[in-house]
């Protein structure tokens, strides 16, 4: 065997090397799980994903901070873990699972790779799907509750994440911490923003 051929065949021996690499990367690549800038507790880095873009969704960055800047994902992801039951748990995942499942189905692509206006019509048939709620005052329910509802109970606990937030009760609405001073007439013109307690 003469030095070009040893060359060649070399040659010919590395391509392939490389190939293999770059597509069994390629392939491992469409298995890899999501990067977050948090661990989940209880959700796998890509359902935690699909949950931090669905509630940025709900409630996206304006003016004000939008649900992802709050850290809204991770109270719904400790929720999960240390306040749901198992039968709640699996229901908010199978959820999860399903609003991937319909986003590959209508789009071809993950939630999270979809774009604000793909994702928003898709949020908005699962709101029109969605039973209604039953009227409650002061969180209590005024006639028998709905089957669970997973879009009703992750809309819930966004805005419950969302407004209970340090940010959003001392910054954006106006706060009186409890006690605090008593005022017993207050113009209305003063009032301004709603109030947080």
């Amino acid at each position: 065997m003469n030095r070009r051929d040893v060359i060649v065949s070399s040659a010919w021996l590395l391509g392939y090397g490389l190939t293999s690499a770059s597509l069994s990367t390629l392939f491992l690549s469409c298995q890899a799980e999501a990067k977050l800038a948090w661990q989940p507790l209880f959700l796998t880095k890509n359902q935690a994903a699909t949950l931090a873009e669905v509630t940025e969704t709900i409630l996206p960055k304006t003016d004000t901070p939008g649900a992802k800047e709050l850290g809204v994902p991770q109270f719904i992801d400790k929720m999960l873990k240390e306040v749901l039951g198992e039968g709640d748990q699996a229901a908010f995942v199978a959820g999860l699972e399903q609003i991937e499942a319909d986003s590959k189905k209508q789009h071809g692509k993950a939630f999270a790779e979809c774009s604000l206006e793909e994702r928003s019509a898709l949020l908005l048939a699962m709101d029109k799907a969605a039973a209604t709620q039953p009227p409650s005052v002061w969180g209590i329910t005024l006639a028998p509750p709905q089957p669970n509802d997973f879009f009703r109970n992750l809309k819930s606990l966004t805005l419950f994440g969302y407004y209970t937030s340090e940010e959003v009760c001392t910054k954006i609405l106006n706060y009186d911490p409890v006690p605090g001073v008593y005022i017993a007439c207050m113009p209305v013109a003063e009032v301004g923003n709603a109030w947080s307690e």
